[in-house]
């Protein structure tokens, strides 16, 4: 219901008067139902009415207003006619009081986000999450959730100070907000512990978002006491409907993926497997060729795969690509004709100069979706 809520405030702090307010308040209700209207009298009144009671009194209300202001021969706004309809017409506002509404949105603000981060606090994810499900579920789309723990973090209280420790954090929330997408939702979840909600993001999209993240923070520069130091995080990925479809199991298995990235020696991003071997590992030592989409001129690269699988494929190469970066592998297992697959890096790792080893996923979603574009672009150059 948090989430409703804050759609409410943020209707009012965007409209310019009380009409565009109402008609953006009746378009929330169109668009997620009847829990809206409680929710409204909730967010202006601080009274919690029944739902059904709140959908016949907020039409009540809006009549109220064109009364009044018909009877008075001047606008009313929405705050005078709602208080007089619920003081005049029910039982809800016995004894009214007047109370600023930034006093109001102040401490509605307080309840909703971390002091301290500046972004949503615990209490609003947590509903924000089963609400973000339940949309998931209904609209068949994807979800991914990033778990976010900052690398000994503890050695930085303990040898800089807890309020050096507090700023360190702030900037790393800092960084989680401006990398973050507007329909992301960012969360300090406690502690060290940040979370990242994605929406409509499949496993894939949100790993090369958790990495940009992870980057940055690793790149960040943190200062105290006249010295430098760098921080760096763990972070483990999960998602809707891929690994689970139930919020506290998903949110389990993101925490899991976390302890998978410590494990593995901190500083990285893991994505929950329930078997890493849940797909049969062939090893494939064949000369591949590599090819980035999306761009006509797009050089050709050679490289050696080393496995391949139904999720995916290993290979090295003598130069980097981009993680996030759509390409074509070229794999010629047979004399008649290569083995093309489409799909997205991962993963890439220096084991010397001019030697990365390279790991691209491969989602038949996905690699339907970037053919369709690949072809569709031929198209259009032919034409």
């Amino acid at each position: 219901m948090d989430t409703l809520r804050a759609a409410v405030i943020d209707c009012r702090s965007s409209s310019e008067d009380d009409d565009i307010f109402i008609e953006e308040l009746n378009q929330l209700k169109q668009e997620q139902g009847p829990m809206v209207c409680k929710v409204i009298f909730q967010t202006l009144t601080s009274l919690d009415i029944p739902r059904d009671t709140a959908v016949e009194y907020w039409q009540k209300v809006l009549q109220h207003r064109q009364d009044l202001s018909l009877l008075l021969a001047r606008k009313i706004d929405l705050m005078t006619a709602m208080c007089d309809f619920l003081r005049s017409e029910t039982q809800y506002l016995v004894n009214p009081r007047l109370v600023d509404v930034r006093t109001f949105e102040r401490v509605i603000h307080e309840t909703m986000y971390d002091s301290l981060t500046g972004l949503f606090n615990r209490p609003y994810f947590d509903e924000a999450f089963e609400h973000q499900i339940s949309l998931a579920k209904r609209y068949d789309t994807d979800l991914s959730v990033l778990f976010i723990d900052v690398d000994n973090f503890k050695d930085i209280n303990d040898t800089l100070g807890h309020i050096v420790g507090d700023m360190a954090l702030k900037k790393i929330g800092a960084i989680i907000r401006k990398a973050k997408r507007d329909s992301d939702i960012a969360a300090r979840f406690g502690g060290e512990e940040f979370i990242l909600l994605m929406p409509h993001t499949e496993s894939v999209n949100a790993f090369i978002l958790a990495e940009r993240i992870r980057k940055e923070v690793e790149q960040e520069v943190f200062s105290a006491h006249g010295q430098t130091y760098r921080l760096t995080i763990s972070g483990g990925l999960a998602s809707y409907p891929l690994n689970a479809t139930d919020p506290k199991t998903l949110l389990h298995l993101a925490d899991s993926a976390t302890y998978l990235a410590k494990g593995a020696g901190k500083n990285t991003i893991s994505l929950y497997k329930k078997d890493k071997r849940r797909y049969l590992r062939v090893k494939l030592s064949q000369p591949v060729l590599i090819k980035e989409l999306g761009f006509a001129d797009s050089r050709t690269y050679s490289g050696t795969s080393k496995d391949i699988c139904i999720g995916g494929i290993l290979f090295e190469n003598d130069e980097p690509l981009p993680i996030g970066a759509h390409i074509q592998v070229s794999v010629p297992v047979n004399a008649e004709s290569p083995l093309l697959l489409i799909g997205t890096i991962v993963r890439v790792e220096a084991f010397g100069e001019k030697s990365y080893e390279i790991g691209m996923t491969i989602s038949f979603k996905e690699m339907e979706k970037i053919a369709n574009t690949e072809i569709a672009h031929f198209l259009r150059e032919g034409l």
